[in-house]
Formats: C-alpha cells, structure tokens, sequence
C-alpha cells in the first residue's frame, strides 16, 4: 500500500476516533449528573439524545431531578421498540451471553410484571456467569480458582482487551480494495492512545458502580443505598428497595457488557432482530404487561402484611408507547395466526394431561 494511500486511512480513523471521544465527553457530563442524583449511566445501548439532552438541564441532587430521571428512563423501559429486541437483537450475538439469554429474558418479563424482587434477583446471577464464563474460557481461570477480586478486576481486564484488539485489527486493517494499510509503529501507537481513551471513559462509569456499589465490601463499612450483590443475595437483612429503579440500574451493567462484549467480538453493536420477530415480541410485551395490570390488587392483598412491603411500587404508572412497524393488514394477519397457534398449543397441552 502507498504511503499516501495509509496515511489518509489513518487519518480517517484519527478523525473517526477524535468525534467518538468529543461524543463521550458529552456523555461523561450528563453521567457527573446521574452520579449526582444516585444514578449511573453505563448503558450506551439504552441512552440516546433525547434522554441525554433531558438529563443535562437537570439540577444535582435535587429530588424533582431524581423523580425525572426516573420517568426519563421508565419511559424509555416501556417503549417495546426498544426494550423488546435487546435480548435477540444484541444479547444473542454475543459468545459468552447467548448461553444467558433465556434468562435475562425472564428478569425483564418479571420486571413488567412488577416482581421487582424475582427480576433482581435472577439478573445478578446472569451477570455473574457471564464474568465467570469468560474468565474461564479466554484467562485461565477455573471455577475453583475464581474469588470475588477476579470478579471486580475482570472489567479491567475486558476493557484491556478491548484496547489489545484494536491493536491488532489495525496491524491487518486492509483498504475498501482489500490491501493491507501497513500502518507504522507511531500511527498504532497514536490510535491506540485515543482509543485507549475512548474505553478509559466508558469503563470509568462502570468502575464507579461496580466498586462502590455493586461488589462494595460489605464487611468494611455500612451500606446505605448501594446495590450490594452482596447483601441482596445472601439476604442480610438490610433494607433494599425491589423496585424498577433498582432493576434498570443492574439492567445497564448487563446492556454495557452486552455493548463492550459485541466490540470485543467485532461485531455490530446495532440492533439485528428481524422485523417479524420485534413485532410478535412487542405484542407478546404489551398483552403481559396488560394481564399483569389485572393481577396488581392480588399481589398487593398477598404482600400487604410485610413489613418492607410498598404498595406504591405496585400503584406505579409507566408510560408504554405504540409503534408498530408492520402494515395494518400484517398485523391483521399476525392476530390471525396467533389465535390458531394458540388454540393448537392449548390443544397439546390438554392432550398431555390426559
């Protein structure tokens, strides 16, 4: 390759790399005001302008500010075009969360069905096994071998590699002609340096949580409103608020890994479900959602007697928006066949009682 032909691919990818860490930076602003707030954005998949636009007139610490942050990103949960194609549409394409994806897919249907509790509790769980698999398979790692210390460093060690692979991808990065760029030792080194930058950011927010909350030792100081793994899961006593607030929280640690894990395997990190699949998914969302909206008063008489019982989580109104990609006549036809595959599958079901 020429070297006038490389130097102008490595400025391409100077230029590139330069407007992604200006973005960030913008980012990086609006997530000062979450911290404020007792959020932390670390979901890059989830956040896009407009709640970034909303978030940045907020003021800090204030607890109008916390109240619409929360309905910025309730809002957004509901929107099915969003929420309904995370699982097929990104989790699915990555090696060490597809095995996983079956149930992060329970935690957000628990979640709809407002069993904060049950939704917490099967998300930790994913997040974990996916840390633990990766360990594994690419560090050396056994499952004997791996403390909770492996756990909290291995996002380091994700974001290491994600740099490493940048590395390597431009050592053989090729033209649109499929030549070899043949980039020099200072080029790789001053990409590498931005890039280096560019994760730095985004794995900073994710430090925060992590440390402070999420894998905080709990034998060191007292928790007071941190999502502590933890105390959650081996049922300390303290009190915990199961609520959605707390679920989205867990819920972008996991669409993070999602985004960094897609990078690391060089795949795209836009949304893939086909457009039959997201349809049938968001009116398979909307009708739990609504049969779920049935069942609230049950869950309230059933919980009312418990002390850390709220029964104003239960009251909550979210907003769900509609928007249906299909024409009227292909949803015509979608509530067609699924009545006739929802009569044959209760129709087996009553055949196997028998």
């Amino acid at each position: 390759m020429s070297e006038p032909t490389t130097n102008y691919y490595f400025n391409l990818h100077k230029i590139s790399n330069e407007q992604e860490i200006e973005r960030l930076k913008r980012f990086e602003n609006v997530n000062g005001i979450l911290k404020q707030n007792d959020w932390l954005f670390i979901s890059p998949i989830f956040f896009q302008g407009y709640e970034l636009s909303a978030i940045s007139k907020l003021k800090p610490n204030d607890q109008a500010s916390k109240s619409k942050i929360l309905r910025i990103v309730s809002k957004k949960f509901y929107d099915l075009r969003f929420t309904a194609s995370f699982v097929e549409g990104y989790c699915v394409r990555c090696t060490y969360i597809k095995p996983f994806s079956k149930s992060v897919e329970s935690s957000i249907i628990y979640a709809f069905q407002r069993d904060y509790e049950g939704s917490i509790k099967t998300i930790i769980p994913i997040i974990e096994g996916i840390i633990r698999k990766y360990l594994i398979t690419e560090k050396g790692f056994s499952t004997e071998t791996i403390r909770m210390k492996d756990i909290k460093n291995s996002f380091k060690i994700l974001k290491n590699d994600l740099i490493s692979n940048y590395v390597e991808n431009l050592k053989y990065s090729k033209s649109e002609n499929n030549e070899l760029l043949n980039f020099k030792e200072n080029q790789i080194e001053e990409l590498s340096k931005q890039q280096k930058e560019y994760y730095e950011i985004w794995f900073s927010f994710v430090d925060d949580f992590v440390n402070k909350s999420f894998y905080l030792n709990t034998s060191r100081q007292p928790l007071t409103n941190e999502i502590n793994r933890h105390s959650i899961l081996h049922e300390f006593g303290l009190s915990f608020n199961y609520n959605l607030e707390n679920y989205i929280k867990i819920y972008f640690l996991l669409q993070f890994m999602t985004w960094a894990f897609l990078r690391k395997e060089n795949q795209s990190t836009l949304n893939e479900i086909s457009n039959y699949r997201y349809f049938e998914k968001i009116t398979a969302y909307e009708k739990l959602i609504e049969l779920s909206k049935n069942t609230l008063y049950e869950k309230h008489k059933i919980l009312q007697n418990y002390d850390d019982y709220d029964e104003n989580i239960l009251k909550e109104n979210f907003i769900k928006n509609k928007n249906y990609e299909l024409s009227q006549k292909n949803i015509i036809i979608h509530k067609i066949i699924t009545k006739i595959d929802k009569l044959f599958w209760k129709t087996n079901i009553k055949k196997q009682n028998r």
